[in-house]
C-alpha cells in the first residue's frame, strides 16, 4: 500500500471517499475518528475533491447513526466550502456498469472512478483500498498511515 508521505499533495489531485468522511461525525472508532479529525484540520492548502455521491452516502451513513440532522448539514456546509465539490450525471452510471463488469459489490466505486477519471483525479483516500485497485485507481487508507 502506498505510504501518504509517498503523495505529492502539492500536485496531485484526490477524492475522499464518504467512509472517510464518516469518522468526522462517528466517534465508536475514537482512533479513526481523531485520524480524520487531523486529516481534516491538515487539509487547508489542498485541493481536494468530493462528489455529489460521497455527500449523499455521508448523509445515509451518518443517519444510520443516528446523528443529528442540524451536525451533519453542518458537515455538508462544511465539505461544500472546504472541497471541490463534483458532480455525478448519467454517464457516470453507464460507466460504472462497465467498469464494474457484473460485480454489483463495486457498482458504487465504480461510479466514484467515473467521476474521478473524467476530472483527471487518480487517487482515492477510502478504507475500501482493494476494491478502488481493482478499478484501476491509486487507494489510501489514512487511517493505516
Amino acid at each position: 500500500m502506498e505510504n501518504l508521505i509517498e503523495v505529492n499533495f502539492m500536485t496531485e489531485r484526490f477524492l475522499v471517499d464518504s467512509n472517510i468522511l464518516v469518522y468526522l461525525i462517528d466517534t465508536a472508532d475514537e482512533l479513526k475518528h481523531e485520524k480524520a479529525l487531523e486529516w481534516l484540520s491538515n487539509s487547508y492548502s489542498l485541493s481536494i475533491f468530493v462528489s455529489t455521491q460521497n455527500i449523499r452516502e455521508f448523509a445515509n451513513n451518518c443517519l444510520k447513526k443516528s446523528a443529528s440532522n442540524n451536525q451533519i448539514l453542518e458537515f455538508i456546509e462544511l465539505f461544500c466550502a472546504r472541497f471541490i465539490v463534483l458532480q455525478d450525471d448519467q454517464l457516470d452510471t453507464k460507466n460504472a456498469i462497465e467498469l464494474s463488469k457484473g460485480n454489483r459489490n463495486l457498482f458504487w466505486g465504480a461510479s466514484l472512478v467515473s467521476v474521478m477519471k473524467r476530472n483527471n483525479i487518480n487517487l482515492v483516500f477510502t478504507e475500501n483500498v482493494k476494491d478502488f485497485q481493482k478499478l484501476g485507481v491509486k487507494a489510501i487508507n489514512p487511517s493505516k498511515q
